[in-house]
């Protein structure tokens, strides 16, 4: 029986420049890329659900096909009469390293728990096996809505998900950092699973090295914590052993823009496989490299076909 994994956030219109004044349009976002490499990369059966707010516009139902060409479930992808997506461009410096500019100020994801809410369903969630969310996500809410989303994520745990959470902290979007560092204090205290970056840590907690976020969010009682600190590598712990691994060497760095949310996607999609942390951590550092080496966000699948048939989570055991 396939596990079933809900992933909520935004997903938005991404502008890419292919050459001087010509950009490709695709569609990504931080919890979305992450579900489209969970995925692509797991090798055991699993049912996919994007948990967000769209439109009922064109380019929502674009969106949507797109979603469901990747095999990702669309039935939590819920529509608003009154926004659509918002959209983001992708700039990219002689290092691979991105800026972006973003409209996203009427993004129909920030109406998720006001349309969940409006349904009153919590069953459509109710049973599955991991909830995954992100700063982003909670940073797009209002103050009511995450109160919300808190509860819901609170309930969910009590009937037995695991709850993963990645900060991936975006200072533009919130209000101000007390405001950030306490929602995330409240979602680690909820997360059985945390991927944080070392940056994430380094504006909000002060941190200064991997392993004093590891302390820190052992001490929130956060069982599986894995930090990431680019091209240092990563310290995790896990069953009360603590661990590192270096980030894949990679040869041409294009665009880093999923860089943390692929090395995500491919972490959960080998521990889903049964892999242990030590092990699946190293797949994920070498999905990640091979993400970087391409422009956008989520890599055709052309290309994804190319990396899939050399590497496998269970390939990283041996």
């Amino acid at each position: 029986m396939s596990k079933r994994i809900v992933i909520m956030g935004e997903c938005m219109v991404e502008l890419f420049q292919l050459v001087e004044n010509v950009y490709h349009q695709n569609f990504a976002g931080d919890v979305f890329n992450t579900a489209v490499y969970l995925k692509r990369t797991c090798e055991v059966p699993l049912n996919v659900q994007f948990f967000t707010a769209v439109g009922t516009d064109r380019i929502s139902d674009k969106l949507v096909r797109a979603v469901e060409r990747e095999k990702i479930d669309t039935k939590l992808m819920l529509r608003s009469k009154t926004a659509r997506p918002g959209l983001y461009m992708i700039n990219t410096d002689a290092f691979g390293e991105r800026s972006f500019v973003y409209w996203r100020d009427s993004s129909a994801a920030k109406q998720v728990m006001q349309c969940f809410m409006a349904q009153s369903n919590y069953e459509a969630l109710k049973g599955c096996d991991m909830f995954y969310f992100s700063g982003i996500t909670l940073a797009i809410l209002s103050d009511a809505d995450r109160t919300i989303l808190f509860t819901l994520v609170e309930q969910l745990k009590q009937d037995g998900s695991q709850i993963v959470f990645d900060p991936n902290y975006r200072p533009a979007l919130w209000p101000d950092s007390d405001t950030a560092k306490a929602a995330f204090l409240q979602a680690y205290r909820l997360a059985d699973v945390a991927l944080p970056g070392l940056d994430d840590h380094k504006v909000l907690f002060e941190a200064e090295r991997t392993d004093q976020v590891v302390e820190h969010l052992t001490e929130l009682g956060v069982a599986e914590i894995i930090v990431k600190d680019g091209k240092n590598g990563i310290n995790g712990r896990f069953e009360q052993e603590c661990f590192s691994a270096m980030a894949h060497p990679v040869k041409t760095v294009v665009d880093t823009t999923a860089a943390g949310d692929s090395f995500n996607g491919g972490y959960l999609a080998a521990r889903l496989g049964g892999i242990a942390p030590q092990q699946a951590v190293k797949f994920a550092a070498r999905l990640a490299g091979f993400v970087v080496e391409h422009t956008g966000a989520i890599v055709s699948k052309e290309h994804f076909n190319g990396f899939w048939a050399k590497h496998r989570p269970s390939s990283f055991t041996k």
